[in-house]
C-alpha cells in the first residue's frame, strides 16, 4: 500500500513517545455529560508498538486529532486495541450509564474558527453487555450513533483488529452522504460506575481500500 492510499492517526513520532502525550491531539468533556476527572491519555511503547494508553480508574478520556478528509476517498477505518477488562455494571442504552472500556470514534462535519458545526458522530464501541453487531442511537445525543464491534470480557488481555467501512456505515444510519471527515478519536471511561478499566489503542487508520 503506498502512502498517499492511506491516513495514519496514531503514527506517534519520537519526540511524542518521550513526551508521553500525543502533539495536537483535543480533549473533549464529553458526550452525553461531563466525565469527571478527565484524564490525558499517555503515548508508551508496548511489545515493540508506539501506543495511546488510557488508565481510567473512576474517570475517563476521549481524545481527538482534527483530520480534514473526503470520507468517500478514505472510506475504510482500521485499528488495533487492547482492553484489560469489561464494565459489567455499564448500561450503554442508558443515559448517564455508559461506560465503555475502548471506543474508536469518528466525526464528520464542518468547522468555523476550529468550532465544530452541523456535525455526525460514529461510535464504534467495545461492549459490556451488547452483543457485536448491535446499532443504536447514543442515548443522549441524536447526532452520534453507537456501533458495537466486539462484546464481553472472552477476548479482554487480547490485542483485537479491526476495519470497517465507515463510509457505508453512515450512509446507513444517517441516510445521506457524508460530509468532511473532521475529527477522529478514542474514547475510555469508567467515571459512571466509578469502574476501573485499562485500554490501550494502535494503528488508528483511514485507508483508501
Amino acid at each position: 500500500m503506498f502512502a498517499q492510499d492511506f491516513f495514519p492517526i496514531t503514527d506517534f513520532s519520537d519526540e511524542e513517545l518521550a513526551k508521553g502525550e500525543p502533539i495536537g491531539w483535543k480533549t473533549h468533556k464529553g458526550i452525553c455529560r461531563e466525565i469527571k476527572n478527565r484524564i490525558m491519555p499517555r503515548i508508551v511503547e508496548i511489545e515493540g508498538r508506539k501506543t495511546l494508553y488510557v488508565n481510567a480508574n473512576d474517570n475517563g478520556a476521549i481524545l481527538f486529532k482534527p483530520v480534514r478528509l473526503n470520507p468517500k476517498a478514505y472510506p475504510f477505518l482500521s485499528w488495533n486495541w487492547k482492553v484489560s477488562n469489561t464494565i459489567p455494571a455499564s448500561k450503554e442504552k442508558e443515559e448517564g450509564g455508559d461506560d465503555y472500556p475502548a471506543a474508536v470514534c469518528v466525526v464528520y462535519g464542518m468547522t468555523f474558527l476550529s468550532i465544530p458545526y452541523s456535525y455526525r458522530i460514529l461510535i464504534y464501541g467495545y461492549g459490556n453487555n451488547l452483543p457485536a453487531g448491535e446499532r443504536f442511537e447514543n442515548p443522549c445525543e441524536a447526532r452520534a450513533k453507537m456501533i458495537v464491534v466486539q462484546s464481553g470480557a472472552q477476548d479482554a488481555g487480547k490485542w483485537l483488529s479491526y476495519k470497517v467501512n465507515h463510509y457505508q456505515d453512515y450512509m446507513q444510519e444517517f441516510g445521506k452522504e457524508p460530509p468532511k471527515i473532521i475529527y477522529v478519536g478514542i474514547q475510555t471511561n469508567a467515571d459512571r460506575t466509578h469502574g476501573k478499566v485499562e485500554a490501550w489503542y494502535t494503528d488508528i487508520c483511514l485507508n483508501k481500500e
